[in-house]
């Protein structure tokens, strides 16, 4: 898997062979940072914290990191996956922590940080997308100005969910087996 923009564009990371990762295809993450950019310059402040939930490879907080936040703290919960995310990290002067931890669990560590961005990127079928969202809104974890991009299956219905837990819907796009919803609040 390559990077596909800023500073370490071009740059290879390792993938986990395993079903219950789906790493984000290079197509929708362009797709992503296309969207972020056009709606917002968070990434560019130089201080953004970025929250990589699900983070399996990395590579969504990778991405994020070569376009300018001043640190990504990456949440996954299979000690397997986090090794290789591990290694794949070593490769980077980047600001970084690494979180072992059952999501949900680790959203009630984030006490006292606020984050730009954050990124819900669950397996489709596990059902924790409404309970992701709605911890991270009942912790105030997001910036006043920040932004979360939720990866779902397309007939997951993440508007509503987000609506119903006062967040405001920014876009929606579908990618074949893969859609994205980028919320606000």
């Amino acid at each position: 898997m390559i990077i596909t923009g800023g500073s370490q564009k071009g740059r290879k990371i390792k993938t986990v062979k395993s079903r219950e990762v789906r790493p984000t295809s290079s197509k929708v993450r362009e797709s992503i940072f296309n969207i972020i950019q056009s709606i917002s310059d968070i990434l560019h402040h130089g201080d953004a914290v970025v929250l990589d939930l699900f983070a399996g490879s990395g590579i969504l907080g990778l991405e994020a990191f070569s376009r300018g936040p001043k640190k990504v703290i990456y949440v996954e919960k299979s000690p397997d996956v986090a090794s290789l995310l591990k290694e794949n990290l070593a490769g980077f002067d980047l600001d970084y922590e690494l979180i072992i931890s059952d999501a949900i669990l680790a959203l009630d560590r984030f006490k006292n940080i606020t984050f730009d961005l954050i990124f819900i990127d669950p397996p489709y079928a596990s059902g924790l997308i409404e309970p992701s969202l709605s911890k991270i809104k009942s912790n105030n974890l997001l910036n006043s100005e920040g932004i979360i991009v939720v990866e779902h299956s397309p007939d997951y219905n993440t508007t509503e969910i987000a609506q119903n837990l006062g967040y405001e819907i920014l876009r929606e796009k579908k990618y074949g087996d893969t859609a994205i919803t980028i919320l606000s609040n």
